[in-house]
């Protein structure tokens, strides 16, 4: 049986003296330190740097497989967009110019006239740039479509405003009735209408590039 190695009695100055158990037992330790040493200073960031490489990898199979799917779908995204724009310039069409405009507060008189109503008024209200009648607008959106408000008051009966309502709505080009306000008036029994009939005007390139121009020295 071999006998237990006093580390305490080896002098590592005379290691090349001491017994081949003890010089092995001396160079496995050795061994060994320089192993784990290695591990924590070499192989502890390869793990590390692998974990990273292993989540990068799942990150770009998942774009990979969205991007399959956007691409599968491509044709069909093609052909919304161009209904889309095909609508879109559809309706652009059905936007006055501003030649037509006084056409079109002229038409709103002969639908009034039609079903019987007294148009008391048309006046021009203030001329708004949106996309949107009631949200506001970000300084940064370019605005491509100008709202035309014009104020009209008229009277006549329930009747007659409600067919005049529908008139409205058959006419060629856009035109949107909003903030209405019916008050009946006590003496004739008749009903009078305040409202705003907002129109719609494409902006030209000129007026886009000068808009641009406005909001490029606002800043």
């Amino acid at each position: 049986m071999a006998k237990n190695i006093d580390l305490k009695s080896i002098n590592l100055n005379f290691l090349s003296q001491q017994a081949k158990p003890v010089q092995l037992g001396i160079a496995g330790g050795i061994i060994v330190l320089i192993l784990l040493i290695a591990y924590f200073f070499v192989y502890s960031g390869l793990n590390e740097r692998l974990s990273e490489l292993k989540d990068e990898e799942e990150s770009l199979k998942q774009t990979y497989t969205e991007k399959s799917k956007q691409a599968a779908n491509l044709d069909v995204l093609k052909a919304e967009l161009n209904n889309i724009n095909g609508s879109f310039h559809l309706l652009l069409k059905q936007l006055p110019t501003q030649a037509e405009i006084p056409n079109l507060i002229q038409e709103l008189h002969e639908c009034a006239t039609k079903n019987g109503l007294n148009m008391d008024s048309i006046t021009p209200a203030q001329v708004l740039n949106s996309n949107s009648d009631d949200q506001p607008q970000n300084k940064s959106d370019q605005q491509v479509i100008q709202t035309l408000p014009y104020n009209i008051t008229l009277t006549g009966s329930y009747s007659q405003i409600s067919q005049f309502l529908r008139d409205v709505g058959k006419l060629s080009r856009i035109v949107t009735l909003n903030s209405i306000v019916l008050k009946r008036n006590e003496k004739d029994n008749t009903l009078t209408l305040n409202a705003v009939a907002n129109t719609y005007k494409a902006l030209t390139d000129a007026e886009i590039k000068a808009q641009n121009k406005n909001k490029n020295d606002q800043k």
